[in-house]
């Protein structure tokens, strides 16, 4: 984590939010100056890549839509497969979950 200059990562952590009912997606971080809460939110139908880049430990997911991306960083993996499946199948029996 160090090493890809993320270190602030660990103090100010991302939080992916998969939204079934609403078909979103949000992707929050806490300022580095800890003050303020940045916010992305993307709807499920303007997706149109999700990118995965894993490292020896953890992984950083890029989500790309119509306008813009969304990028969470430091996740685990767990987490990053459990967000990709949920949008590539979008099962109907989860109404959503936080990720962070």
């Amino acid at each position: 984590m160090l090493l890809h200059g993320h270190f602030l990562g660990l103090l100010t952590p991302w939080k992916v939010i998969v939204d079934l009912d609403r078909e979103t997606i949000t992707v929050r971080k806490r300022n580095w100056y800890l003050i303020g809460v940045d916010e992305y939110i993307l709807a499920f139908r303007y997706v149109r890549r999700i990118e995965i880049d894993s490292h020896l430990v953890g992984a950083d997911i890029s989500i790309r839509a119509t306008g813009g991306t969304a990028e969470a960083k430091l996740l685990t993996k767990r987490d990053v497969k459990r967000i990709e499946e949920m949008l590539i199948t979008n099962n109907s029996r989860m109404r959503g979950i936080v990720f962070h």
